[in-house]
């Protein structure tokens, strides 16, 4: 273990509860190598979930995969980062891409796509990936909080079919 991966574990270990010794951690850590991508990635995790910094946070999400491209935790950060930056094209490559690591939680990036194609209001797929996510489950508190996102997805499936018969019955009226 080198010292850049002492700092990691040490910024991990107080992140998110004293930020102040996270970041000295990182600084320190960065500094012995900054190519490190648990450092890069926990960076970038407090650049966008912390300060709303999000170009700086895609900035070590990127770097932190052309350094160590298996490192599987920049794929979860970096995914919900595009996602919730609307950044769908970037979302969809990262899926693809994280799905062949080695190592990967399949069903937490399943889950991901899930969440993108419900953003997206393509409530079928998202359907559809949940049940993937779900095939991908290996323990019981996972399939269950799968199951009840599943309910949550069915039910605003049902819920946006009755608006668009809504809508469309109101526009045959109208016109």
């Amino acid at each position: 273990m080198n010292a850049a991966d002492k700092y990691y574990l040490k910024a991990k270990d107080n992140y998110p509860y004293n930020l102040e010794d996270a970041l000295e951690a990182l600084d320190y850590g960065l500094s012995h190598d900054d190519a490190h991508a648990g450092l890069l990635t926990l960076q970038g995790k407090i650049y966008y979930r912390d300060l709303s910094r999000f170009d700086a946070a895609r900035e070590n999400f990127e770097l932190a995969l052309y350094h160590e491209p298996g490192y599987i935790h920049t794929y979860y950060e970096y995914i919900r980062l595009a996602i919730m930056m609307d950044d769908f094209d970037k979302a969809e490559k990262l899926i693809s891409k994280a799905l062949a690591v080695r190592g990967i939680d399949k069903s937490r990036i399943c889950y991901h796509e899930a969440l993108m194609l419900e953003k997206q209001g393509i409530y079928t797929g998202a359907i559809i990936s949940m049940k993937k996510a779900m095939l991908h489950c290996q323990d019981k508190n996972c399939n269950e909080f799968f199951a009840g996102e599943m309910e949550r997805l069915v039910s605003k499936n049902a819920q946006s079919k009755e608006d668009n018969n809504r809508s469309a019955v109101v526009v045959k009226y109208a016109g």
